[in-house]
């Protein structure tokens, strides 16, 4: 996934590529295309990317174990400098050195880790899922079952105690 900023007078610019998960080393997660927009600032010897990237990934809720699809966008901004440009108000988060005269912008290792990043810690398949239930693994998205209510072990009652004053 790169740009040819080379030959490209100062000013901004639109970008939109798209590029197969696996080209940009993607797991069996996402298997769709990775779409970025990027915006292109160019001066002098500065460039600023900004880009916005979505993808379709899919999981398995982790109170259901439900596979789902969900979409996923995230963004980055990055300033690439030439290394007699380079400015010390930048974030180096936010800054990558680049040798004078390159006329590309590889954006793959970018927005690899910018997806990966994107996953949330916690997937479930919607924010009201009721999970399994501990006895007997009845998804109770789809239904009730027929469990009582076990008993408690005695090392808990504290704690249950606590819980109901709260």
């Amino acid at each position: 996934m790169r740009i040819q900023v080379g030959g490209l007078s100062d000013g901004v610019y639109q970008f939109t590529l798209s590029a197969d998960a696996s080209v940009l080393g993607l797991d069996g997660n996402f298997d769709d295309q990775v779409i970025v927009k990027a915006t292109i600032e160019k001066n002098g010897t500065q460039t600023f990317l900004s880009a916005a990237i979505s993808v379709q990934g899919r999981f398995e809720c982790d109170r259901c174990l439900t596979p789902f699809q969900s979409p996923l966008t995230s963004s980055y901004r990055m300033y690439y400098v030439t290394e007699e440009g380079a400015d010390s108000h930048i974030d180096p988060a936010e800054l990558q050195v680049v040798p004078p005269g390159s006329s590309v912008i590889d954006l793959t290792e970018d927005v690899r880790q910018t997806v990966m990043l994107s996953v949330p810690l916690k997937l479930l398949c919607s924010e009201s899922c009721k999970g399994l239930c501990p006895y007997c693994g009845t998804n109770l998205n789809s239904g009730t079952c027929n469990c009582e209510e076990g008993e408690i072990d005695s090392r808990w009652e504290q704690l249950m105690q606590l819980k109901k004053r709260t």
